[in-house]
């Protein structure tokens, strides 16, 4: 983990040193929404994401399974949250382009303005301050662990880690060991209309 005199440069995540920090970005693209949410664990396999429409037409309910990928992984992981426009000016009329690579998942929310209002919509929800002392667990995680590694010391003598780098694929990570020391340095790329890659 990586920790200076602030603090952890991203709460959500011990080891991201730079990028965009917390676990979703929202950008909007006019009248439609981009949305950026870390999953980690999740795979591209559609069936595992449910994404719906509430019945208002003001916000979207999105549920994911990241299944164990190793015999050594504690637990599965549930994620069930809930991502609001946070203007009066527009409903959603499509979820369009849903994808997750990497453990992230990346989609346009359209929109039509409602008539009657002809303004735009306004900014989304703040995110809580990104940098400090105490890390965060995912606001949406509903079940399994909540931190972002894990390690465990195996029968054998070895020891199992799982690190949650999401955006990272297996071609951009880097593992060495030096001095006894683990290193594992990933890069994830800025995608679509992400605002920047992550290390």
């Amino acid at each position: 983990m990586l920790i200076g005199a602030e603090g952890f440069y991203a709460i959500n995540n011990p080891f991201q040193t730079n990028g965009p920090k917390w676990f979703s970005e929202i950008k909007w693209l006019d009248f439609d929404m981009y949305l950026r949410m870390d999953l980690p664990g999740v795979g591209s396999d559609p069936d595992v994401v449910d994404i719906s429409v509430d019945d208002s037409k003001k916000g979207v309910t999105i549920k994911a399974l990241a299944p164990c990928l190793n015999i050594n992984d504690s637990f599965p992981r549930s994620y069930d949250t809930y991502i609001g426009l946070g203007c009066h000016c527009c409903e959603i009329s499509s979820v369009d382009n849903p994808q997750v690579t990497d453990g992230v998942l990346r989609l346009i929310l359209s929109t039509t303005p409602i008539k009657g209002d002809d303004g735009a919509p306004g900014p989304p929800q703040q995110d809580p301050e990104s940098t400090g002392k105490i890390l965060q667990p995912h606001p949406g995680l509903s079940e399994g662990p909540a931190s972002a590694y894990e390690y465990k010391q195996l029968l054998d003598g070895s020891v199992y880690v799982r690190l949650d780098m999401p955006g990272v694929s297996d071609v951009d990570i880097n593992v060495d060991f030096v001095n006894y020391r683990l290193i594992v340095v990933g890069d994830a790329p800025t995608v679509s209309h992400d605002s920047g890659g992550r290390s």
